[in-house]
């Protein structure tokens, strides 16, 4: 990668955070590849890489992380983008993460850095990649659309070919909490949001003496929860809805729920630095307990709702 001539074109931030994300792009690859009927595989190793990095890098520049875990996650995108069911829908998604271009570079070396039979066959790949992220506006800027309803239908519906112009006719808000706990969200909710009413999980289990780990009773706590969540959804009410809500699958399924009801969804994704957790909920939540929501945590994206907003908080 140093030697590309687009690469040394480059600024220096980028060519750092580039550098940074060729040095741990397979960093999870000691913990997922096998043998299996005489074919090395690790399979997710990238999906448990962006993890990894995000765990390492967390108390760093935020923006820079992300950057870096997004080049993780995707660097295997340029290979296979054309083998996807939507292709110009994969290369929009990653437009609204990090620079399809910085991606190519990155896919690009890693290709020209192997020892293998097909290096012909993945650089011509990693070259139709570019050629696609061209054809969609989408290769050294994000990809625009007229609004953010129009973004968040067209990542909502797996039957839209193209961005379309979608006027919007929403008329409340669903706010979406987000982050591990002991991050803050309840310090943001009284803080941001206090005229709005709360579906708060939290508030359920102590009204239903339900704890935390007791994972038989959190089937209850949840259907009290969407049940609360339609009623305000039923008088078009803004409400915000309080919870950990850690993975892409607990926010998509929320929002599928919702959905019909036609709100405007607003993501708050609330981080503290991992001292503070531990410290904030010692006295409630195992430390393992703590450390599995960790690895867990799918940062929210842009793609998910109507917007996404991070705050972070008690960082130097």
């Amino acid at each position: 990668m140093l030697n590309d001539a687009d690469f040394q074109k480059l600024e220096t931030t980028p060519q750092y955070l580039l550098f940074l994300s060729a040095l741990l792009h397979d960093i999870a690859k000691p913990a997922c590849t096998f043998e299996e009927n005489g074919r090395i595989t690790s399979p997710k190793h990238a999906a448990i890489g962006e993890k990894m990095v995000r765990e390492l890098l967390w108390n760093a520049d935020f923006e820079a992380r992300e950057i870096v875990a997004a080049l993780v996650r995707l660097h295997g995108l340029p290979i296979w983008s054309l083998d996807k069911y939507q292709p110009h829908r994969a290369v929009i998604a990653s437009s609204l993460r990090v620079p399809n271009d910085w991606l190519y570079l990155l896919a690009k070396a890693d290709a020209l850095g192997r020892d293998c039979a097909d290096k012909e066959e993945l650089l011509l790949r990693i070259e139709l990649f570019k050629e696609l992220c061209l054809e969609n506006q989408c290769f050294t800027e994000e990809k625009t659309f007229h609004n953010n309803h129009s973004c968040f239908k067209f990542f909502q519906s797996e039957t839209e070919n193209y961005p379309s112009m979608i006027f919007d006719d929403t008329s409340f808000e669903v706010i979406i909490l987000a982050g591990i706990a002991g991050s803050g969200k309840d310090s943001l909710y009284k803080k941001q949001f206090k005229d709005y009413p709360s579906v708060s999980l939290d508030t359920i289990r102590e009204t239903h003496k339900i704890k935390p780990t007791d994972k038989d009773a959190q089937g209850k706590v949840v259907q009290i929860a969407y049940e609360q969540a339609k009623e305000f959804c039923r008088k078009k009410q803004s409400f915000v809805w309080n919870s950990t809500n850690l993975t892409t699958e607990l926010r998509s399924k929320l929002i599928r729920s919702l959905s019909v009801y036609n709100p405007y969804f607003k993501i708050f994704y609330v981080e503290t630095p991992l001292s503070k957790i531990f410290t904030r909920r010692q006295n409630d939540i195992p430390a393992d307990v703590l450390h599995r929501m960790i690895r867990q945590l799918d940062l929210p994206l842009r793609i998910e709702a109507h917007e996404v907003h991070y705050v972070r908080n008690g960082f130097v």
